[in-house]
Order: structure tokens, then C-alpha cells, then sequence
């Protein structure tokens, strides 16, 4: 493989946004920009998907890696699927949503840009490039897009399995389970577990609140150019505001209506692998306990980025760092997507949205190539970063 000159991290739905938008801006990229993780494309995602049997996303059929957005429903169109999309936004089904983004890594040659190794060291040059560490090789690029995960999980209590972790096959009927919180993955969690014949406690802090998208529409537009007037600090306290556990209508629904959930407000005072204490002392003895409590994003505990903080200080609120308008980190050519990007793309920054707004943001930095269409209102973009020299 030819040594390439852009190099993007993650091959998930924000990797495949990223080398999309790159290539559709600059095609002669092909073959210059790699992709580096030691899962196949898209294996991360497809495995949660099958762990909590999803059958439909939350998300519009605008939202997917291409960037055009009525790619999607064009190529469904085209595949005689179009009766995968429901409800206001046309939602996709999951398996429509996989299919599409296979056809894409077919369509941009992705599958041989793949470097099947994961990255351990990010070092920015004085020159503008990157030297990139990977697990049994060393890369000198022009410039990097961190599109992967990068997120901890968030785990409340003790003594209880993560969503990540949920086998449910492992569940019998007349079992109990109870599910912590408030979220979509918190209630398929506890939806399937009924399915199974299992009784179930959802144990939630606040009574559902029911919303289309996981967040608010306005965070895809309207509340943008107020959000990235304030500073840091008021807008981190926004991102953790703006994202309290919501289900969609016929979810709520659903959990309220089945004979073998039984919806807690509350909250859990402790854990012990076969027993949930509730506020208030009442003690459950269970099966199975389950946190779907989501995710966490800190730059200090990850650490690719805690190494590149400690080479390109950045400021650093919540957890999150503050970067430059093309999402940059600290004035390097390092790009972020992603969770870690919230401070300036808000709290849709982590989903298939947010995904499209970072690449927005970063392709004309990285490729000198101005998008022709905007969806997304965002600052004047920056200079794109000069080729390093010969090494």
C-alpha cells in the first residue's frame, strides 16, 4: 500500500462519514488516505446492533456517512426498500442502514484502505504533519481524523453488567432483571428481556420522556450559532443538559403497556451481584443487572488523546477539549469527530448528525476543497493546513 497522506481512526459510522466526505471532495485522495482499526468495517457497530437486536435507528434518513443527503433514500429507491423507513423523520432500519454503508466502503474502494491495526501514538510535527504509532508500525501523514469512539463507559454502581456486556441469550423466563436508566438502549434492554418471558424493573430517575431523536431538532440548526457564541464553560453545561434519557413515543409506550415491565422512578441506592437496593431501602433480588447508562467522554482517560494533550496542550472543560472551528486539536492537523467534539458541535456530536456537522467542518481544512452545500450552520472554516515538506 502506498503511504498514505490522510489518515482517518475508527471504521465505524464517523470513519466512514470522514473518508467519504474527504474522497467526494478531493477523489484524487483515493488511495492516499487510509483507514486504521483492527475491526473490519462497520464490526463494532453491527455487533451492537445484534447484541440489543435492533431493528430500526433513531435517527433521519438524512443522517448516514454520505454526503449527499438524500443519498440514502436514493440507493433504498433504487434497492426496491423503501418501505424500511417509518415514522416523521424516516427512520431506516438497521439492516437498510448496513447494507448502505457497505455499498459505500464497495464505492470508495474503502475495504483495501483499511490498516488493520489500531493507532497507540499521535505525534504532531513542527511541519504540520502527524507521525502516527500504530500497533507494529509508524506512519508519517499529513494530517489525521480522530472518527473513533474514544468514550468510557458510564457505570453508576457496582455489580452490575454494562449494556456493551448484555448477553440476552443468557435470559430465562420467570427470571428477573432489572435495567438502569432512562434511554433508548435502557429500554430495548428491558423490552427484550420481557420478550424472554423475564419480569422487569426499569429503574429510571425521572418518569419517560418521550422524544423523536435523542436530541433536540434544534441542535441540528437553529440553537448552533448561540451555542458556539458562548464559552466553553456554558457550553459544556449545555452538552450535559441536553441529553437527559428520552425514548421515542411508541417505545414509552410500549414499556408502560407490557404486562411484565414494571417503570421505578427512583434511584439505586446499591448493588451486589444478585440484589438492587432502592431509595428508600427496598431490596430487589435479581437475575441480571443491567446499566444502560450510556457512555462518558474525558480526554485524560483515553490514552491516544491523553498523550497527544501531553504533546499539544489543549484546554480541556468537562473532560472535553476546546478546539479550533475545523475541529482541530491545539493548532495541529489532527481532526476530531465524535463525542470528544461536543464542545463545538453540541450535544448531537456523538450520533450519525453530529457525524455529517464534524465532517463539514474538517474536509475543507484538510482537503482545500469549500463544500458546495452546507447543512449544518458553522464558523467560517480555517485555513487548510500547508503539506509537510519532505521528511
Amino acid at each position: 500500500m502506498t503511504p498514505p497522506e490522510v489518515l482517518v481512526v475508527g471504521a465505524g459510522p464517523h470513519g466512514l462519514t470522514a473518508a467519504c466526505y474527504l474522497l467526494a471532495a478531493d477523489p484524487t485522495l483515493t488511495g492516499r488516505l487510509a483507514v486504521a482499526d483492527p475491526r473490519p468495517w462497520l464490526a463494532a457497530w453491527d455487533a451492537r446492533s445484534a447484541a440489543l437486536e435492533l431493528l430500526a435507528l433513531r435517527s433521519a434518513c438524512v443522517h448516514h456517512p454520505h454526503p449527499e443527503p438524500y443519498a440514502l433514500l436514493d440507493w433504498a429507491e433504487t434497492a426496491g426498500r423503501t418501505a424500511e423507513f417509518s415514522g416523521p423523520a424516516g427512520a431506516p432500519t438497521a439492516s437498510l442502514f448496513a447494507d448502505f454503508c457497505r455499498s459505500l466502503v464497495g464505492r470508495y474502494e474503502l475495504g483495501p484502505a483499511r490498516i488493520p491495526h489500531a493507532v497507540t501514538g499521535l505525534h504532531p510535527r513542527t511541519d504540520g504533519g502527524v507521525d502516527v504509532e500504530l500497533s507494529g508500525d509508524r506512519l508519517r501523514v499529513r494530517s489525521v481524523v480522530l472518527a473513533g469512539g474514544f468514550a468510557r463507559r458510564h457505570a453508576p454502581v457496582a455489580a452490575a453488567v454494562h449494556s456493551a456486556d448484555v448477553d440476552l441469550s443468557a435470559v430465562r423466563a420467570g427470571q428477573v432483571v432489572v435495567v438502569l436508566g432512562g434511554g433508548l438502549t435502557a429500554a430495548q434492554l428491558a423490552l427484550c428481556a420481557a420478550e424472554r418471558g423475564a419480569r422487569v424493573l426499569l429503574v429510571v430517575r425521572a418518569p419517560l420522556r418521550a422524544r423523536l431523536m435523542d436530541v433536540d431538532a434544534g441542535w441540528l440548526g437553529a440553537e448552533l450559532p448561540r451555542f458556539a457564541a458562548l464559552p466553553p464553560a456554558a457550553r459544556a453545561e449545555e452538552v450535559r443538559g441536553a441529553r437527559p434519557g428520552t425514548v421515542p413515543a411508541a417505545v414509552r409506550d410500549a414499556l408502560v403497556d407490557h404486562p411484565r415491565i414494571r417503570v421505578h422512578v427512583g434511584t439505586v441506592a446499591g448493588t451486589s451481584p444478585c440484589c438492587v437496593q432502592l431509595d428508600g431501602g427496598r431490596e430487589i433480588a435479581a437475575d441480571h443487572i443491567w446499566l444502560g447508562t450510556g457512555y462518558a467522554y474525558d480526554v485524560g482517560t483515553e490514552p491516544l488523546t491523553a498523550g497527544l494533550a501531553a504533546e499539544a496542550p489543549v484546554e480541556v472543560v468537562d473532560g472535553l477539549p476546546v478546539l479550533g472551528p475545523d475541529l482541530s486539536w491545539a493548532g495541529t492537523s489532527v481532526h476530531l469527530s465524535g463525542g470528544l467534539a461536543a464542545l463545538e458541535l453540541g450535544p448531537a456530536a456523538r450520533g450519525l448528525a453530529g457525524a455529517r456537522m464534524a465532517a463539514e467542518r474538517y474536509t475543507a481544512a484538510i482537503t482545500g476543497v469549500a463544500l458546495t452545500r452546507r447543512q449544518y450552520p458553522a464558523p467560517e472554516p480555517s485555513v487548510p493546513f500547508p503539506s509537510p515538506g519532505p521528511s
